[in-house]
Formats: C-alpha cells, sequence, structure tokens
C-alpha cells in the first residue's frame, strides 16, 4: 500500500477517490502550480487518467471508464488533482499528430476541451 493510501480513510478498504480535474495555475515566471495547493507541478508532466471522466458528450461519457489526457498531476492530497493541457477543439491542432479534442466537465462546472489520444477511443466516437 503507497503513503498515500495509508493516509486516506478509504485507501484501508481499496477504495481511492476519484480525481479533481482543474485548470492549470501558473506562477509569475510561467511555471504550472497545483490549483488547489500551490506546490510546482511542472515536472509532472505525461500521460495521467482521470477515471470516471465527466464528458459533456453523453453517449461518449458513458462508454469511457478511464480518460488518458496529457497534462500535469499533484498527488499531494487525498485525492489526485489532474490538470490538463488547454486544447485547441476537436482537432487538438496545439498537440503532436495522433491527439483529439474531447469536452470534460471540470472541478468548477467549466467545460473544456482536453487531448486524449485518438486509438484510446473507439472506432467511430472521434468522427463523432
Amino acid at each position: 500500500m503507497s503513503r498515500r493510501e495509508q493516509r486516506s480513510g478509504l485507501g484501508r478498504f481499496d477504495v481511492m477517490p476519484a480525481p479533481v480535474v482543474r485548470a492549470p495555475a501558473r506562477n509569475p515566471d510561467g511555471s504550472v502550480i497545483c490549483p488547489e495547493c500551490g506546490q510546482a507541478v511542472t515536472g509532472s508532466k505525461g500521460t495521467p487518467r482521470i477515471r470516471d471522466p465527466d464528458l459533456d458528450n453523453r453517449e461518449l461519457g458513458e462508454q469511457i471508464d478511464e480518460l488518458l489526457t496529457y497534462g500535469w498531476l499533484c498527488t499531494r492530497h487525498e485525492y489526485d488533482v489532474v490538470i490538463p493541457v488547454e486544447c485547441q477543439g476537436r482537432d487538438a491542432s496545439n498537440l503532436q499528430d495522433g491527439w483529439i479534442g474531447v469536452r470534460l466537465v471540470f472541478a468548477d462546472d467549466t467545460v473544456r476541451w482536453v487531448p486524449t489520444p485518438r486509438r484510446e477511443l473507439q472506432t467511430g466516437q472521434a468522427d463523432d
């Protein structure tokens, strides 16, 4: 059991809280910080998974249990804070080929485009 699971009361029962999805916050120097605790997360950039994502497209959301995205992750909480990079719409034109944008509801109830690998979506869903 990891240290975070031991700290969490739910961890004792093999239950992990759902991750919280937040928009990036930045220091004056432009580095990315966790919007919940203010800790630097620039070094955590990678491909975190969002369990049970709240997708704006209900038909798609019912078919996805986890959403792989590109961004930062803060693990200093009882839950993970996932901070996706900004995505320029459905075609994710600001990212490398192979990524597509999906509309995700963030913790502040704002719907934003986030990137996910096209291969993660079932055939036909990415073309909707």
